[in-house]
């Protein structure tokens, strides 16, 4: 059955009161792939990490705990969000590991080349013009740096029959992967698992190291 609309816009961004419902929803049904975005991710020592579109804060708390001497971002447009997330994460907020961020990803507030890892999930869906979150993500990421992206395929009918195309753009995987590398990211690489009972895709993808620097 399809969502109603007030529903599908708390899912693209939470608000009011029910926000904070929402927020506790996303955390537990999203827990699986987030997860596994972490492990696609690859995350080592000394990593400048930035989630973009951070909502609840629980995929920032599990990304900090993984290693030591990590700078750990995240940026988010819903209050509720970011309220959610820094009081998830008070502790590494407070000892400086991480930051927390209002802002929209169509205009990061962080300065060329700052985070050498990057992931997003579930985000591309809300992102009408998305080469200009890409261009971006890609303008902020390291030469060398990895970005995944993680989300649930046009392809899949049953899950693109949820949800209202007025608010959900469900693009292909293959759209997807397309705009990656329309938008200049190299090795780009699409893979798909079955969790929860449903197919997700991530693509990791890099982006070409400056002149002079050995391609990766």
């Amino acid at each position: 059955m399809r969502r109603p609309d007030f529903i599908a816009r708390q899912g693209r961004r939470p608000s009011g009161l029910f926000g904070y419902i929402v927020a506790f929803i996303m955390a537990s049904e999203t827990e699986p792939e987030n997860v596994q975005t972490l492990k696609f991710l690859e995350i080592q020592p000394n990593d400048r990490i930035l989630e973009v579109g951070c909502g609840h804060g629980a995929t920032l708390r599990s990304a900090a705990k993984q290693c030591a001497n990590l700078s750990v971002t995240g940026i988010d447009f819903s209050d509720v969000m970011v309220n959610v997330a820094r009081r998830r994460n008070r502790k590494f907020i407070t000892s400086g590991h991480m930051k927390i961020h209002k802002g929209d990803s169509a205009n990061l507030p962080y300065l060329n080349d700052g985070f050498n890892k990057i992931y997003s999930v579930h985000t591309i869906y809300f992102w009408q013009n998305p080469e200009i979150h890409l261009q971006e993500i890609r303008r902020v990421l390291t030469p060398g740096g990895q970005f995944v992206l993680g989300f649930r395929s046009g392809d899949d009918t049953a899950f693109v029959e949820k949800f209202p195309a007025s608010i959900y753009n469900l693009r292909t995987a293959a759209k997807v992967d397309s705009l990656l590398r329309k938008c200049d990211f190299r090795q780009v690489m699409l893979q798909k698992k079955c969790i929860s009972g449903h197919t997700m895709y991530w693509i990791t993808a890099s982006k070409a190291p400056t002149e002079g620097e050995a391609h990766v």
